[in-house]
């Protein structure tokens, strides 16, 4: 598979705001900003969790920009909102509304994030390179956005020695904690894409339902049923399903699931790729595969997904129709363990499970962890299924 451009340009500008200069990081993730020269009234506006702020402002001693950045939980949250700093721009949601956020109003932007859901998965996958996002299927509402190992932004958000110090040591990182794996790493997707070979042969009549036996396989693969080749992980089964349907059938429903799209939740992501499955050249997000979860929970529709709770357009589309993702989603459901891939030399651990809201709406709950461990992601699943209810 090809590599991700992971590559961190560093250009630091000691005194930029003192005298005029622009530099700032460069970064493969939600790109960048120039240092604010605005000056709000009463401090930088916040970025809010669940109507709580998990940012803040104190003075800077700069007439120019006379705040400076500070963050609650900055490790916690980071993939969300990103970095603003003195010295090395803006990423994140910091990027995006910068303007409004350094305003003289010192607007405040809420997130859909509910905080119980971003610790349970952030405290599951630990320093392990991972990520894990929590969508609602129904309101398309991102809960939980999680990438490991991560940083804290507030450690090199003014202009100071010390400050340039935590930036040459996140950037330096081999881990690469300023890339948000949640949104833009797209890695083989392995037995997950399954779920859209499975969705394929039901939608272009290949089976009328997920339990009819096939033509195909070997051992307790022989001859087995859609349901029973997704729970027991029948490559061969999967394998013969997509000869059958050929890569156009299958090209079309994966797109309908949003493969090969370009998409913003405002901040950037990957496009997972359709680019052939006979050649292995097919990629997928973690977002992408809980888009693909989410749309078989809510009847085949699929509600745009997005960070910010205010300003969104209602964005639904039809993936597969109902009928297909009601025979498939119980299939889904039951599949308890996900085969290990190998993405760039180095092992993958995938979970995609369903939880629910308070109000009952379904959750789709997706991990991915860089280890061996076929068991690894699915704790992390499991823990934010814990923290939903």
């Amino acid at each position: 598979m090809p590599s991700l451009n992971e590559r961190f340009l560093v250009v630091p500008c000691l005194l930029a705001l003192l005298t005029g200069c622009s530099g700032a990081a460069d970064t493969p993730d939600e790109g960048e900003a120039k240092p604010s020269s605005s000056t709000p009234a009463g401090g930088l506006g916040n970025i809010l969790v669940d109507g709580k702020p998990v940012t803040g402002s104190k003075p800077s001693g700069i007439d120019k920009i006379p705040y400076i950045r500070t963050y609650t939980d900055g490790a916690l949250y980071a993939p969300v909102t990103g970095y603003r700093s003195l010295a090395f721009g803006s990423a994140g949601l910091e990027s995006v509304f910068k303007d409004s956020l350094t305003s003289r109003k010192g607007d405040d932007v809420e997130t859909t994030i509910d905080p119980e859901v971003q610790k349970a998965a952030f405290g599951a996958l630990g320093e392990q390179r991972g990520s894990a996002i929590a969508l609602n299927a129904r309101t398309g509402a991102l809960l939980a956005v999680v990438s490991t190992p991560s940083y804290d932004p507030e450690t090199f958000s003014g202009n100071s020695p010390g400050d340039r110090e935590a930036w040459q040591r996140v950037t330096g990182d081999q881990g690469k904690p300023l890339y948000n794996r949640a949104l833009r790493e797209a890695s083989e997707p392995g037995e997950t894409f399954d779920v859209v070979i499975a969705a394929a042969a039901l939608d272009h009549g290949l089976y009328d339902t997920p339990d009819e036996h096939t033509d195909g396989g070997s051992g307790e693969c022989a001859d087995a049923t859609i349901r029973e080749a997704l729970a027991r992980s029948c490559n061969e089964i999967f394998a013969k399903l997509a000869a059958e349907l050929g890569e156009e059938k299958l090209r079309e429903t994966a797109e309908a699931f949003g493969f090969d799209e370009e998409l913003s939740v405002p901040l950037p992501v990957t496009p997972s790729t359709f680019g052939s499955y006979r050649n292995g050249t097919i990629t997928v997000t973690v977002i992408q595969l809980a888009r693909v979860a989410a749309a078989l929970a809510n009847r085949g529709l699929m509600a745009g997904p997005h960070l910010v709770a205010e300003g969104t357009e209602d964005q639904i589309t039809q993936s597969v129709p109902a009928a297909t993702a009601g025979l498939l989603l119980p299939a889904v459901r039951e599949k308890t363990e996900w085969a290990p891939t190998d993405y760039d030399g180095a092992p993958s651990s995938w979970s995609l499970v369903y939880g629910q809201t308070e109000k009952g709406e379904p959750v789709a709950l997706v991990a991915r962890m860089t280890t061996s461990n076929a068991g690894a992601a699915a704790r992390v699943t499991a823990a934010m299924a814990e923290a939903l209810s």
